[in-house]
């Protein structure tokens, strides 16, 4: 069973079996845990043989976990790992993986609220100028890195092209093109073998890394993905894959290149390179890097695209779950930022000249212009591009139920321990041959060569009328005349061009532009073989072991598809002018167009962001209703069979993503039907060492609850926090929080000399009122007492506190503790030490430790019978790592963490429901009919 990090498990070792406060049914409130003997006698104990009231942790486990994703036994688990529809089909459990969460949420402890005292007008005002300089630099290194992606990438397939060009004119008078293929395939192979080894090494940095960023914004702390070695890996494994010929785009990993700049730049220090560490205490926490990673992902999309507000919409719609007015507009500078630096970069890279509105490079895709010759599109070509966008959802429902069905047998089978990276290897290399034996040998044997002069004749001598050269005259200059009749040089003899080479042989980038603009430059069996091919290799591709973007790949097929329908319309207009007249009376560049959009809203389900980007890189604002219209029908229709093939596979890998809203049917569930009530480990506010370090190196959870014992028959107005006049002289150090009575200090008194008689007291900061009295209990168990939250402390400010030595010897009281100030808690961020990695010795885990300055004494909470909904919402809208779930009375009823609200979660909670509902009613039917049997007659 998988572990979910983020849960806790409640148990008091010391007294066994921990009854709970009751419901008015008489219900416990969380599930009674009994320990074996065997594990009782291995708890800590005091020096004097008693029971030590201080260790107040959960039971010792054999597992010990260094990582906060291993799995530890005896541990609630909700994590995802394979939706119930593939486990029912497919019979077999995919492998999962456990996800710790990200904390958005704001740790109001005493530290954090003494540096915020120290604040003043010009602090925020620095701040604030910082938070726009770093999305300035963010931009500007997104846009560098994607201009050395651009330029790296056209100088690798100068330099293959170049020798493949060199010896297909030395063989092709002998015959022996084989020489050729063998040029092409080693070159491929080579740069295949190269991404893939880097993928090898770094296995998060293959895909497009859309799901992972969408994810990381979510809340979910994926393992390494804003990594140094993930940039690197992605940024020059992407340079491989696209120069080696796979039918993958760059643009989908500039995505994750710009967030992983975003999480790394305003941290001002490096692990990759341990030396560069500057003392910057601010923007330190999830929460602002969560900020910074939307920025960057934008960037990546503006950058690649040329569309600064595509980007921000990109970032609003697709990838992040937090948004605010402020953010947008640090993010729209973001993205400016970065097209202007790569703009600026690739206009000298092209020999342009740099001047004031004048650069000619916005992006690294270039739509090009579309011509006004012919209307773009009226109004009654909107029922045509709605049929296009119908069946564009289907197409991209058919790419990502193929595309997730090829996934699910990776992770089954080509995933396995040991073998995993030789096997990924070993499929990168076996497409990589595949598609260049496709491409070599499609435009060999079932390429059309054209003659410019409206003569055109196949390769296999067969001739096509009627072929007219329309558009830029710079299409000419991109045309291949491989295996054209009359071939001796590829700069030379330029009469014939082979229309597959010329869509094989060029960039996609280029394939895509000539497809938007050359009326008439492919016949109908040439847009359906590349159709075809594009269509199964690059669903094949998308998943394996390299860099692997997918928004170029959907749009070339999409344009392939779209240029076959407007060709498809040309031959009817041939056919009967007159009635298929209003067909053709537009330019076959915006079926291209409609085309594209129409596959890649059907892949990755995308309307508004989409929009916008395309008509940004088109530069034509008239393509917005269509566009749109077209991205809608094509969701709708894609939905009614499958998600986005981002969504797919963010459930594939089993990462607990929460959306926007809950799921429906939902509003049935309370907090009390999903939150985890089963072993919840806590901590006292005063707790021996001993018994921290025990927990943190037994167990794999990244929280603790902080509780203290409530007075048992006594009301809880009478329960009241001292005021600070009244407080023992043990507390005068500074601290917001209070002196809670409650009877563990007369306990303490018959047990403990008087100057620790108040040491196993609690804080809490405000008072309770009411007059409602806690349940009596008559359990075996005579220190037995419900528990009271007083707030959570995480695993990373316990490891702090252990390696600054924040304790304290027993003889010398509380106030001997040291103090630590919030700039040294976050010193670590992001990655906090281990427990395992402390060096505590045996006389300092004899100390104790006072934990409530340290804790967040003021976590949200809910009651247990919130709705599911409101519930649901809470947690998702600010970003909580833990929900605690308490009675009326303060009382501790169990916890919610993300895993518990996933979507298989709820549901499986809802059928338990449903199925525990329909026992309770049928029981007193079946009363009802026994009753009546036994009255009848004999």
């Amino acid at each position: 069973m998988s572990q979910n990090t983020d849960a806790q498990e409640l148990i008091d070792p010391t007294q066994g079996p921990l009854p709970m406060a009751t419901n008015r049914e008489g219900l416990p409130l969380l599930n009674k845990i009994s320990l074996s003997n065997s594990t009782r006698s291995t708890l800590p104990r005091s020096s004097d043989g008693e029971d030590d009231l201080f260790d107040k942790t959960g039971p010792a486990t054999s597992n010990p976990m260094d990582r906060p994703y291993s799995p530890a036994p005896n541990s609630h688990s909700s994590s995802i790992t394979e939706s119930a529809q593939y486990q029912q089909i497919r019979g077999t459990k995919l492998p999962s993986k456990d996800y710790d969460s990200l904390d958005y949420d704001v740790c109001y402890n005493v530290p954090y609220k003494n540096m915020i005292r120290k604040f003043t007008g010009r602090t925020y005002i620095h701040m604030e100028l910082m938070r726009w300089t770093l999305v300035g630099i963010i931009g500007l290194c997104t846009g560098i890195v994607a201009a050395f992606i651009d330029i790296c990438v056209k100088e690798l397939f100068q330099a293959k092209f170049s020798v493949f060009e060199t010896v297909f004119s030395a063989t092709i008078k002998d015959g022996t093109v084989v020489y050729t293929f063998l040029v092409l395939v080693g070159f491929n192979l080579i740069f295949a073998l190269i991404a893939g080894i880097l993928i090898a090494l770094e296995p998060v940095a293959a895909g497009s890394g859309i799901p992972e960023i969408k994810c990381y914004l979510n809340g979910v702390k994926v393992p390494h993905v804003t990594r140094v070695g993930t940039l690197i890996a992605k940024a020059v494994g992407v340079l491989f894959s696209v120069a080696g010929g796979f039918f993958v785009g760059k643009e989908g990993p500039m995505i994750h290149s710009g967030a992983i700049i975003g999480a790394g730049i305003p941290q001002f220090r490096s692990l990759f390179y341990k030396k560069f560490k500057l003392p910057y205490p601010f923007f330190r926490s999830d929460r602002d890097k969560r900020d910074f990673v939307s920025s960057g992902a934008a960037a990546g999309v503006a950058a690649a695209f040329g569309a600064p507000i595509g980007g921000v919409l990109f970032s609003l719609e697709e990838g992040s779950s937090f948004w605010n007015q402020s953010l947008t507009w640090k993010t729209l500078f973001c993205c400016f930022s970065a097209t202007f630096i790569l703009n600026i970069i690739l206009t000298v890279y092209t020999g342009g000249e740099v001047g004031f509105l004048n650069l000619g490079a916005p992006g690294l895709v270039d739509f090009g212009v579309f011509s006004k010759d012919k209307h773009l599109w009226n109004a009654y070509h909107l029922i045509i591009f709605i049929a296009m966008g119908a069946v564009g959802g289907l197409l991209g429902a058919l790419f990502n139920e193929l595309n997730i069905n090829l996934t699910i047998y990776r992770m089954k089978y080509l995933n396995k321990r040991g073998q995993s990276k030789l096997w990924k290897i070993m499929e990168v290399m076996l497409i990589g041959l595949v598609t260049t034996a496709g491409v070599f040998t499609c435009s060999m044997l079932l390429g059309t060569c054209l003659h410019e002069t409206n003569q055109s004749t196949s390769s296999s001598t067969t001739s096509i009328d009627n072929i007219i050269l329309q558009g830029d005259q710079s299409f000419v200059n991109e045309t291949r005349n491989f295996f054209c009749p009359g071939y001796s040089n590829f700069k030379e003899n330029r009469a014939y061009y082979n229309d597959m080479a010329t869509l094989m042989f060029n960039s996609q980038e280029m394939a895509i532009k000539q497809l938007f603009h050359q009326s008439g430059a492919f016949t109908l069996p040439t847009l359906g073989i590349f159709f075809m091919l594009l269509f199964f290799v690059a669903c094949w591709t998308y998943g394996a072991g390299i860099p692997s973007g997918l928004f170029i790949p959907c749009l070339v097929i999409g344009a392939a598809y779209g240029r076959f329908v407007a060709t498809v319309f040309g031959y009817l207009h041939n056919a009967a002018p007159s009635v298929f007249y209003v067909l053709t009376n537009i330019s076959s560049g915006t079926y291209a167009l409609i085309g594209a959009a129409a596959f890649l809203g059907g892949v990755v389900r995308m309307t508004i962001s989409l929009t916008v980007i395309l008509i940004e890189s088109t530069n034509e604002i008239s393509f917005g209703l269509p566009i749109m219209l077209t991205l809608l029908v094509a969701k709708w229709v894609g939905d009614l069979f499958n998600e986005g093939i981002y969504d797919k596979h963010i459930e594939l890998k089993g990462t607990p993503l929460l959306g926007w809203e809950s799921p429906q049917r939902m509003e049935r569930l309370s907090a009390e039907d999903v939150m985890n009530s089963n072993r919840l480990y806590y901590l006292f506010p005063i707790t021996r060492v001993r018994s921290i370090v025990h927990m943190l190196r037994t167990t794999a959870h990244s929280g603790f609850l902080v509780v203290s014992h409530a007075k048992v028959g006594k009301p809880l107005q009478q329960q009241r926090i001292l005021p600070r006049e009244h407080r023992p002289q043990l507390y005068t150090r500074p601290s917001v929080l209070g002196y809670y009575d409650t009877d563990i200090d007369t306990d303490l008194d018959s047990r403990r000399s008087p100057v620790f008689s108040s040491a196993e007291s609690t804080r809490v900061d405000s008072d309770f009122s009411g007059t409602f009295t806690l349940p009596q209990y008559n359990d075996p168990i005579a220190e037995a007492k419900p528990l009271l939250l007083r707030g959570i402390i995480t695993r990373s400010q316990l490891v702090v506190l252990l390696k600054n030595k924040i304790f304290y010897n027993e003889s010398d009281g509380p106030k001997s503790q040291p103090e630590i100030d919030h700039t040294t808690m976050i010193k670590e961020y992001p990655r906090y030490p281990s427990i395992f990695n402390v060096d505590v010795s045996e006389t300092e885990q004899q100390m104790l430790m006072d934990i409530s300055l340290y804790m967040n004494p003021c976590p949200y909470t809910i009651s247990r019978e919130t709705p599911l909904p409101q519930v649901f919402n809470l947690f998702r809208t600010m970003g909580l790592r833990h929900l605690p779930v308490v009675e009326e009375s303060g009382l501790l009823a169990g916890i919610i963490t993300r895993h518990d609200l996933t979507h298989e979660s709820l549901h499986a909670k809802r059928h338990e429901k449903k199925h525990r509902e329909k026992a309770t009613n049928e029981q007193p039917q079946r009363q009802l009919h026994i009753n009546e049997y036994q009255s009848l007659p004999a």
